[in-house]
Parts: C-alpha cells; structure tokens; sequence
C-alpha cells in the first residue's frame, strides 16, 4: 500500500446526488441546481456534516465526469 494512501470511515447519512458531466468550470453551477433542488424538494442541507464528490474522469477539464453528494435531512 502507498505510504501516502488515507483511509477513512464516512458515517451512514442522507444525499442528494447530482451526476456532472461537461466542463470543470461548470461545477459551481450544477452544485447551485443540486441546491436548488434541495430547497424546491423541502429537504435541508447539512453544511456542518460530510460532502462529497466522486470522479470518474478528471483527465480533460472540458469533459469531466463526477458524482456531487450533498448531504441532506
């Protein structure tokens, strides 16, 4: 195993996920759609808890493709 390779443990929590595909400078923008979802759908975020994003392609910053999870209640 790499010596710089981090384990962590995220707690069980709720999500609203969003899938990003397009380009890197766009990511603010969907995260405002996912938040406006958030508040149209009447669930709350949780700001103080764990959010994540999970990549499935960085390589090009015009084509990227990720996951955002905000985490909700």
């Amino acid at each position: 195993m790499p010596s710089d390779l981090v384990t962590l443990t995220v707690p069980p929590q709720r999500y609203a996920v969003s899938r990003h595909n397009g380009a890197n400078d766009q990511i603010m923008k969907w995260y405002e759609e996912l938040h406006a979802w958030i508040d149209d759908n009447n669930y709350s975020r949780r700001k103080e808890k764990w959010h994540l994003e999970k990549f499935y392609s960085w390589h090009d910053p015009e084509n990227v493709e990720l996951e955002l999870f905000d985490t909700i209640e």
